[in-house]
């Protein structure tokens, strides 16, 4: 980068000679090409970090699913509470 910087600052001061120009703006776009490949790369890698990261159990959420199976009425739960309504003894 400091190279290119030094070859605009050139041209600054001989601004008369403009035969280097082309050469800059080719670097100039190979810069831009290669920060634009950078960054691709980048977003492909943090998706990939995702997806290994959503792969890993976390265990007080495993825990709360299990408390929620827990919870859940069975149908000898259900059994137990009608008769419990029909015969008065919930009272």
């Amino acid at each position: 980068m400091g190279q290119l910087a030094e070859a605009l600052r050139a041209l600054i001061t001989n601004s008369d000679d403009l035969s280097s120009l082309p050469q800059l703006v080719a670097r100039v776009e190979q810069l831009e090409a290669d920060e634009g490949n950078y960054q691709e790369r980048i977003a492909k890698l943090q998706d990939i970090n995702k997806s290994y990261l959503a792969q890993i159990p976390i265990p007080n959420q495993q825990q709360q699913q299990e408390d929620e199976e827990e919870k859940e009425p069975t149908l000898e739960d259900a059994k137990e509470y009608l008769v419990a309504i029909l015969t008065g003894e919930d009272e």
